[in-house]
């Protein structure tokens, strides 16, 4: 297989499962550990920690005051979920911070929309896809279908997958498939 592909057991499974079908309790922010740190790929829009203020490139040094140092992405994600309602604090340390500051933030539902359009006009379209989850080539087909509608073709569209962190491999695919035979 290719380097980008992993093996999870079955309990890191479900939780996969449960988080590409688009909607989990938690925070909502995609990370990554860079350096043996864990890092914030970015906060996912209209989501408790977009609104706290966490940003793309963060650096979470601590999880309810337990050092992040060596932790797996898998234990990070696993201690970052949790109940709607129930409140976490991260301390964070970000470029142009004198020292890490805490930024409690209250769980909630996350809701992914992974395809993300703007009306360019003239025919042209822009559309961000954030995730390949469960719905995200349907969405696509949706949206270009919508576009058409509107100008009668498609003079030009812009797909934008900066920041994107993956995710199922069949959707990849689906969404290939709408430009390639």
């Amino acid at each position: 297989l290719d380097p980008h592909t992993n093996f999870l057991p079955p309990n890191i499974y479900k939780e996969f499962e449960t988080e590409t079908t688009g909607e989990f309790g938690g925070i909502g922010i995609e990370i990554t550990v860079q350096n043996g740190i864990l890092t914030v790929i970015s906060p996912i829009e209209d989501t408790p920690a977009w609104k706290a203020g966490v940003k793309a490139g963060d650096k979470i040094v601590e999880i309810d005051g337990e050092s992040t140092k060596g932790f797996s992405l898998v234990e990070a994600a696993q201690r970052m979920k949790g109940k709607k309602g129930a409140k976490i604090k991260l301390t964070i340390f970000r470029e142009g911070f004198d020292q890490p500051k805490d930024f409690v933030i209250e769980r909630g539902t996350v809701k992914i929309k992974s395809v993300k359009y703007q009306d360019l006009d003239a025919g042209y379209g822009y559309v961000r896809i954030t995730s390949f989850i469960e719905n995200s080539a349907s969405d696509l087909e949706k949206v270009i279908k919508a576009h058409e509608k509107k100008y009668k073709s498609v003079k030009g569209l812009i797909i934008d997958l900066r920041r994107n962190p993956g995710g199922l491999l069949d959707q990849a695919i689906q969404m290939s498939d709408l430009f390639l035979e």
